[in-house]
C-alpha cells in the first residue's frame, strides 16, 4: 500500500510515493516527492515528531508533520468557513490568508491511475492524487515524475477542478532563493527548480524544535509556496 518508487543515477535519487493513506504510522502523504543530490536533501520529507500521547488519538492528524500541507503536495484554495466547520479537522486548514484543503487519512484516500517506466534513460511514475482529497470539486490531479538521467528531474502536475488558487508546498533544507525574473528557486548551493506555470512564490521558515526532528535536521527547514498562475505548473530541478 507504501507503493513506494524510487529512482537513481550517479547525482539524484527521487523518491515518489504512489499508494494511500492508510499504512500504519501513516502520513497523508499520497504523491509526494523526495529529491537528494549528490547526497544531500533537496527537496525533503520532514518526518515525525518525538510520540505522544496525541500521535496515536483521534487528534493524530493536527500534528504538522502529519499533513499534506508539510509535504511537496498541493493544498487548494477556495473552502468556505463552512467547510471547516462541517468537515474534519484533517481535511481543511487556514492557509495564506485562506482556508485550504488537505489530503485525507482512510482507505479510500489514495492515489490512482497509477503507472510507471524504470528504463535506462528514464524512470518516471504518473499518478492521479485527487481521490486523496476528500473534496469532491478537486476532480483530477495528475502528477508525473521522471529522473532522465545524467540529466534532470522533471515534475508535471496538471489540474482539473473548481477549488482555486492551488498552492504548491516545497519542503526544503538548505535555505530557498526565489528569483521572480527567472523563475528559479535555488535551493542554498545544492541546485536549481525552475518552475513554469507560477504566478509567485513564497518562503516560510519552519523553527526545528522538536529532539527527534532535530537528529535529522540541525537548523531550520523551509516551505516555498508556489501559487498556480492556471492549472498546470512544471518543475525542473537540476
Amino acid at each position: 500500500s507504501t507503493g513506494l518508487f524510487i529512482a537513481r543515477d550517479n547525482r539524484y535519487c527521487l523518491a515518489v510515493k504512489g499508494g494511500g493513506n492508510n499504512d500504519s504510522h501513516n502520513h497523508n502523504d499520497t504523491g509526494s516527492f523526495t529529491v537528494y543530490e549528490d547526497g544531500q536533501p533537496l527537496f525533503i520529507d520532514i518526518g515525525v515528531e518525538s510520540y505522544t500521547r496525541k500521535t496515536f488519538s483521534p487528534q493524530r492528524y493536527e500534528i504538522w508533520t502529519m499533513q499534506s500541507q508539510f509535504h511537496n503536495l498541493p493544498t487548494f484554495l477556495g473552502c468556505s468557513r463552512s467547510d471547516l466547520e462541517h468537515m474534519p479537522y484533517a481535511y481543511v486548514s487556514d492557509f495564506m490568508g485562506g482556508i485550504g484543503a488537505m489530503e485525507m487519512n482512510g482507505e479510500d484516500y489514495k492515489a490512482k491511475d497509477v503507472t510507471y517506466l524504470l528504463g535506462g534513460e528514464c524512470s518516471s511514475i504518473t499518478m492521479d492524487i485527487a481521490d486523496a482529497y476528500p473534496d469532491r470539486r478537486i476532480i483530477s490531479y495528475v502528477r508525473k515524475a521522471a529522473l532522465y538521467k545524467g540529466k534532470e528531474i522533471v515534475i508535471e502536475d496538471s489540474y482539473t477542478g473548481t477549488l482555486t488558487p492551488v498552492v504548491l508546498s516545497l519542503i526544503s533544507y538548505e535555505k530557498p532563493n526565489w528569483n521572480e525574473e527567472g523563475k528559479v528557486l535555488s535551493i542554498g548551493e545544492l541546485g536549481e527548480c525552475r518552475i513554469t506555470g507560477c504566478s509567485g512564490v513564497k518562503t516560510e521558515t519552519l523553527t526545528v524544535e522538536d529532539q527527534r526532528l532535530r537528529l535529522a535536521w540541525k537548523h531550520e527547514i523551509y516551505r516555498s509556496l508556489v501559487t498556480f498562475e492556471g492549472k498546470e505548473l512544471e518543475l525542473r530541478i537540476r
